[in-house]
């Protein structure tokens, strides 16, 4: 990258601005939405979602669930297009709510993209172990009751490191890297659909549901819509890019862009569960360690088609894990510029472009969480949901709140349906925030979840660099925190 890092403020405001290198298309921000929201999930968790709600309960979960996200979606579309910066939700609940609950919004945010990355070191050797059988190796230690092997650790972190580089050199390679993982990915998943759908049986769709009885069913339909907002998660990572797109882009083709990569994502998520649930009758399918790869297998009598599979789900494992990655160094970044975590976190590479500082940060917490083991991949579904689902809430609350506050500021799209639509919205929000709240309590049976052990912990940790911060915090005025978050040169 040729751009400057820094920007020099003007005489009012005082510093500098750091900037990231510009070259991101609005095609890869598809790329960067869609190929966050399919993940590997898919394939690791389909157990899951088939025990917990039944195939046609599941897909009533995720119809439901993907509405309710794109609706929020809409709203996120309002929000980027009216302050295209780095760190999206940063700034809007900066604008909206103030400096305190920018930093609560974007910590848990943080959480859960950052610790998203380690849901897929953990998940990597899950799909390789199954290509290659044998392949984790010798147990160097147990952690929360489940075995850690030496080379399942390592193909994790080594992964990590890839990404690490990938993003290292900047906003630009990482979105040429999703758009060819993308491809991959919707070619191979095609296949998969197809095979399951035409080698299976409707007859293996039974029970449809969990349970007996009508509440039983309804339950099940709540248990996999509580972790809806982690599944659907990634369409907004298209903010945290919003600096870096290249000049000249037509943002008023923003909603379209993040409403397709939800609702792609929506017939994919049916279609899988359906080609699944239909290839092997429901005992069989929940008795393997990863069912969607099973299933094909069994029906088709193709250990190749199974093996396809795997590699569709290692596609999908990283888009998401380089999208993510690249979302959370973003919002790290942001927190940093505006002097809500210890400013050095801000630097950027001087030839690349990119958060470089960041990069780091990430990759180290990243890395840390996938120290935890295959058992920790609930905990971390359950709390990224939550934080997402806190997060989204704040957003679109602050939508409407900006339409009283700030009418007249520039806005290159508008959510239709007006007021209504955005209550009914934000209802949708609250209503999925409380799923997600109650979803890891049932699991619990009745004790404190994991979960929320683990999201306390992160908001202390916040606490800690909150005040780290502080110092440098109280030297900065309101004008000039405006033009760090917002690059906004007169406020008013």
């Amino acid at each position: 990258m040729t751009e400057p890092t820094t920007r020099p403020a003007t005489p009012d405001a005082g510093g500098e601005r750091e900037v990231l290198g510009r070259g991101i298309r609005l095609r890869s921000l598809f790329s960067l939405a869609f190929g966050t929201i399919i993940g590997v999930g898919w394939i690791t968790v389909m157990g899951a979602w088939l025990s917990g709600a039944g195939a046609i309960g599941a897909i009533i979960a995720f119809v439901l669930g993907g509405l309710g996200i794109l609706a929020i979606g809409l709203c996120y579309s309002e929000m980027a297009a009216a302050y295209p910066v780095t760190g999206g939700e940063v700034a809007y609940v900066f604008e909206a709510w103030g400096a305190r609950w920018s930093f609560a919004a974007a910590w848990f945010l943080a959480f859960s993209y950052i610790f998203t990355t380690s849901f897929e070191a953990i998940s990597v050797e899950w799909v390789v172990s199954a290509l290659v059988p044998g392949f984790g190796g010798p147990v160097i230690y147990t952690l929360l009751g489940q075995e850690v092997r030496l080379w399942s650790l390592a193909l994790g972190l080594a992964v990590m490191a890839a990404i690490t580089l990938i993003n290292y050199r900047g906003g630009k390679t990482a979105a040429w890297f999703q758009d060819l993982m993308t491809a991959g990915l919707i070619i191979l998943t095609l296949i998969f659909v197809i095979a399951g759908i035409v080698g299976g049986s409707v007859a293996n769709l039974e029970p449809m549901f969990s349970g007996t009885t009508p509440g039983a069913a309804l339950i099940g339909v709540g248990i996999v819509l509580g972790t809806a907002a982690f599944w659907f998660a990634g369409f907004d990572t298209i903010p945290q890019a919003m600096e870096e797109v290249e000049e000249g882009a037509k943002l008023r083709l923003l909603p379209r862009v993040m409403g397709a990569s939800i609702l792609f994502a929506l017939v994919f998520y049916c279609l899988v569960i359906l080609a699944t649930a239909m290839s092997m009758p429901r005992a069989e399918l929940l008795a393997s360690e990863l069912p969607a790869a099973a299933a094909i297998e069994a029906a088709l009598g193709s250990p190749f088609l199974g093996r396809i599979v795997l590699f569709a789900g290692l596609c999908g494992l990283i888009t998401t894990w380089n999208a993510i990655f690249f979302a959370s160094t973003r919002i790290v970044f942001a927190m940093a510029r505006a002097h809500m975590i210890p400013h050095r976190l801000a630097k950027v590479h001087d030839r690349y472009g990119s958060p470089s500082a960041a990069v780091i940060f990430v990759a180290v917490m990243g890395s840390v969480g996938a120290l935890f083991g295959r058992n920790a991949i609930l905990v971390i579904v359950g709390g990224a949901a939550i934080s997402a689902m806190i997060v989204f809430l704040v957003v679109v609350l602050g939508v409407l709140r900006l339409r009283k506050t700030r009418p007249d500021h520039p806005r290159p799209y508008t959510v239709p349906g007006g007021r209504g639509f955005l209550v009914l919205s934000a209802v949708v929000a609250l209503g999925l925030l409380g799923a997600s709240i109650w979803e890891p309590f049932h699991g619990a049976g009745g004790r404190i979840p994991a979960e929320w052990i683990v999201l306390v912990v992160w908001a202390a940790l916040g606490l800690v660099f909150y005040r780290a911060a502080a110092p440098l915090r109280r030297e900065v005025s309101e004008r000039q925190l405006r033009w760090l978050i917002l690059s906004d040169e007169d406020p008013k």
